[in-house]
């Protein structure tokens, strides 16, 4: 009988006997992987940096360029949003610029502190000659009669 069952199905695999073949898809390699292979071609790290950098900006450019049958409302978006990322880099990059390093921040920290002790330094004697006045003119003031 279980023969009879075989012999009216066609000789169909099972679905856990099918094999799925894997998506043949690329692996986009990571930025370490990029930099060591420009390394390897003999640029040294900053070199490689800039050619990792400069690829990117050529895909990203490619991805945005290569649009279909929409061409112009695509590209005025992209140009836009590209415009976006570009003034918000340029702005990072700016507030970066101005900060001042340890070097700078300690000199002024050192400048500020001996400015301060100067000021401490020379109050007291800026200080008393006016208390002196104010007290000559108050004992004057208090001293004539009315």
């Amino acid at each position: 009988m279980v023969e009879m069952e075989q012999s009216s199905k066609p000789n169909v695999p099972s679905i856990p006997e099918i094999k799925m073949k894997p998506n043949p898809k690329k692996k986009i390699p990571s930025p370490k992987e990029l930099i060591s292979y420009y390394e390897s071609q003999g640029m040294d790290s900053q070199e490689a940096s800039l050619k990792v950098i400069e690829d990117l900006q050529k895909a990203l450019f490619g991805v945005i360029s290569s649009g279909k049958g929409k061409k112009d409302r695509l590209m005025n978006e992209s140009s836009r949003k590209m415009d976006s990322v570009n003034q918000r880099l340029a702005i990072l990059d700016m507030k970066l610029d101005t900060k001042p390093g340890f070097v700078e921040t300690f000199a002024i920290g050192v400048v500020s502190g001996a400015a301060l002790n100067g000021i401490g330094a020379i109050m007291p004697h800026i200080l008393s000659p006016i208390a002196q006045i104010w007290n000559s003119v108050t004992s004057a003031t208090k001293s004539t009669p009315q």
